[in-house]
């Protein structure tokens, strides 16, 4: 199960069963405790699934559409755009100029249906979404769902003009 730490972002691969036997398990990066819920149902892929239509062994893409905004800038990422990049430079598809923020910062993908944030830089990369917590991402990725904010270089509110908002639409 992969776990990522409230602390510092870090993905961690967790074994399921240290967590049904209750044992601490600590981030493989800054060595904090994981905060894990353990879910009262069953976990997906312990579920059985249902038969899924026969597609030729064709794998057929989910997800939509991922709006980001920046000032006056709008990327429209889905399928048929599947990449955006984000960082000081020109040649991002947003340019940000921050001192906090790096060359070639982060990069927006989409992979198996999702759309992924993935953090390449110096500072990190601050995330929040609905109503969980913040996330700091550092060097690590997390996937985007529903719509919230990303922060480059550090953690700003939501009203700032350097604050990218972002919107999945199914």
């Amino acid at each position: 199960m992969i776990v990522f730490c409230e602390d510092c972002g870090g993905r961690n691969d967790v074994d399921e069963d240290l967590i049904r036997k209750k044992k601490a398990v600590q981030c493989s990066n800054c060595h904090e405790i994981l905060r894990i819920q353990v879910p009262l149902e069953p976990l997906p892929h312990l579920q059985k699934k249902e038969k899924e239509p026969e597609t030729g062994g064709i794998p057929i893409p989910r997800g939509g559409t991922l709006e980001v905004r920046y000032g006056d800038q709008t990327l429209a990422l889905s399928r048929m755009r599947p990449t955006a990049t984000l960082g000081r430079q020109e040649h991002n598809d947003l340019e940000i100029i921050d001192t906090r923020v790096s060359r070639s910062h982060a990069r927006i993908e989409f992979r198996n249906g999702e759309f992924y944030l993935i953090d390449h830089s110096t500072n990190g990369t601050y995330v929040e979404m609905g109503k969980r917590n913040g996330v700091n991402l550092k060097r690590s990725e997390l996937v985007l769902e529903g719509s919230g904010i990303i922060a480059l270089g550090r953690k700003i509110p939501a009203d700032s003009p350097r604050a990218i908002h972002f919107e999945v639409k199914e």
